[in-house]
Order: structure tokens, then sequence, then C-alpha cells
């Protein structure tokens, strides 16, 4: 004959509180303070108590899930992403499951000191990812956590394969002709991204054989830079083809050259990355690759509801790759005779 389960009145009746001070407890809700919650669990786990799984109650179970965005000031999200392509694409990954999808911004420090937040069953960090001492304390509370399009081999994350976007663009540039010298201009302030397309361009560079190194990989501290007559140093410098951090610096670059009376493509070649709204504002159609936040979002809930329902142990790091979106900003170098490969 099997024990008695041990159920939260047993871990009520030990503690000496009620059970809905347990059951606040054991779902991290702002409500109890920290000392007692952690009573709590010492409490739960020497009684051998278990939560009973929500898979058996999966048609009815609603889900409260903090979706994370970065800051708006100076970050340009509304141009980096449709954050309404996200939201449904986390939707699409909870299927049959109900989810509340409570909305905060990334900015550092303890995410529970929120009421709301007292009681999540899972994370998004949606192109951000949390402080280390954040990141503990998901780990504490038992809170899956996922990050996207910002890669840790420590964490979870679904992101756009960087690398292989960078390797599509230079193999389209060395398309339209030999004698290509490409150069890759980053952005310092997403640090993560930027050395990963960095180092995408470089290894995209070595396996295609086109002569670039990393000194042919810049980082701009910020857009204004672009427009301090970068265009024409890059041209003078004998550069013919510029592969931008994403589609953000492609528009200011272009936007720059234009002023400065260089003609895209015909002087310089261009190339973003991410196919975001920003597109739109150029006066061209600029080379890029894909990043699906819809994807990253669908994949990044599926885990979510395998990790809370199913109960599933597995991490996830996932490379989802982008495809390329052709434009009318790449052609043949400069010199290269009319009509060459395309």
């Amino acid at each position: 004959m099997q024990d008695k389960r041990v159920t939260v009145y047993d871990v009520a009746k030990d503690l000496g509180v009620s059970t809905s001070t347990v059951s606040r407890g054991l779902n991290n809700s702002i409500l109890v303070g920290e000392e007692m919650r952690r009573r709590i669990h010492a409490a739960a786990r020497r009684l051998g108590y278990r939560k009973r799984p929500i898979k058996r109650q999966k048609l009815r179970t609603i889900l409260n899930i903090a979706l994370f965005l970065p800051e708006g000031p100076g970050m340009y999200t509304g141009l980096f992403y449709n954050t309404a392509e996200l939201v449904e694409g986390l939707y699409e990954g909870f299927g049959e499951v109900r989810a509340n999808i409570v909305v905060r911004l990334a900015a550092g420090g303890s995410p529970f000191r929120t009421k709301k937040l007292g009681d999540i069953d899972g994370c998004v960090f949606a192109f951000s990812e949390p402080d280390e001492e954040t990141h503990r304390e998901f780990l504490a509370r038992g809170v899956p956590a996922v990050q996207l399009n910002r890669v840790n081999p420590r964490r979870n994350f679904v992101s756009c394969d960087n690398a292989a976007g960078m390797e599509l663009l230079l193999r389209r540039i060395a398309s339209r002709g030999a004698g290509h010298r490409p150069c890759y201009l980053g952005l310092a302030r997403i640090p993560s991204v930027d050395a990963r397309r960095r180092e995408g361009f470089l290894a995209a560079a070595e396996k295609l054989n086109i002569a670039a190194g990393a000194g042919d990989a810049f980082s701009l501290r910020g857009l204004e830079e672009v427009s301090g007559g970068l265009p024409s140093r890059l041209l003078r410098t004998g550069y013919t083809a510029v592969m931008c951090f994403n589609d953000v610096v492609a528009v200011s670059f272009c936007q720059a050259a234009l002023r400065e009376g260089i003609h895209i493509p015909r002087d310089l070649s261009l190339t973003g990355f991410d196919d975001s709204p920003v597109r739109e504002l150029a006066g061209r159609r600029i080379d890029t690759v894909s990043l699906s936040v819809r994807s990253l979002g669908r994949e990044a809930a599926g885990w979510l509801r395998r990790r809370i329902i199913d109960r599933e142990k597995a991490d996830i790091r996932r490379l989802i790759a982008g495809e390329y979106v052709p434009g009318d900003t790449i052609g043949p170098p400069r010199g290269a005779a009319p009509g060459g490969s395309r």
C-alpha cells in the first residue's frame, strides 16, 4: 500500500501557517517574504511534497509568462523587429495551452519585486538577457527562462544563426564578380550579437578565400558616426562592399552615402541583417537576411510548454537559419565590366 501523498495541508501544519501562505510560497509569490519562502520550500523538500503535475489539467491550465523587452530609449526597438509578430509566435508555440503574457522592461534588478511576477511560470527575454544575479534567482526559484537572439552557452536560448547569415550575404557579394573587397560595420552597443556577426564575417571570408581580416571589421559606438563622412573614408580605403551589423546601420549608411554623392551599389555594395521594418525607410531595397521573430517566439514557447507542462528536463540552445532576402544594393566590384557574373 502506497504512503499517503504529502499535500500543502501537511506543509502548512508542519510550519504552523495557513495553506494559502504555503501555496503562495511554493509559487514564489511576492506576498510571501523571502525567509518564509525558504522555510516553505525547505519543509516541502523534507516532507517529500511533490507539486501535482500540470499536464493532468493541461487544457484548463493558464500559464503566467513574463516577456521582457529591452528598454526603448536609444535602442530603436521598433525598427529592429515587430513586437506583434513576436507575441503571435509565442502564442503559436504554447498551442492549446493558454498563456497569460505579462510584458516588462528588462531594466535590471530582481523581476520578483513586482507583485505581478510573484507567481510566474516562465520567462522570455526578447533581444536582451538577465544579469547574473537575476539569472541565479531564476535558477533558485525553479523558473525556466529563455533568451531570444542572445547566445550564451550556459543559458537557454533561441537565436538566429548569425554566422550562417553572414556567409549567405558574403556568398551573394562574391557571386557578383571577383575582386570585391568587403568590410564589416558593427554596432558596439549590442556586443554579444556584434561579436558573433563579426566572427561570422571573418569565418565566411576565410571559407570563401576572400581577402578580409580582423583589420577589416569595425564597430560603431552609435549611428551618429555613420554621418561623419564614413562612406567616403571607406571608399577611399579601397573597400567595394560594406556588410552592416543590421538593417538599421545599413539604412543609416545608405542615407549618408547618398548625401556624400556615393552611389549604392555602383560605388559600394551594401548589406544589412534581420529583414527588419526599418528597411521600408531606405530609398533602395537593401539585401539582407531574415530573422523571423515569429519563429524565435514559437520555438521558445514550445520549449517552455514542454518544460512546464510535460516536465521535460532538456535545455534548449537552438540556432535558426535565416534566409537571404534579395534587394538591389549588391553590384559588381568597381571597375568590373558591365554584365558581369550575377
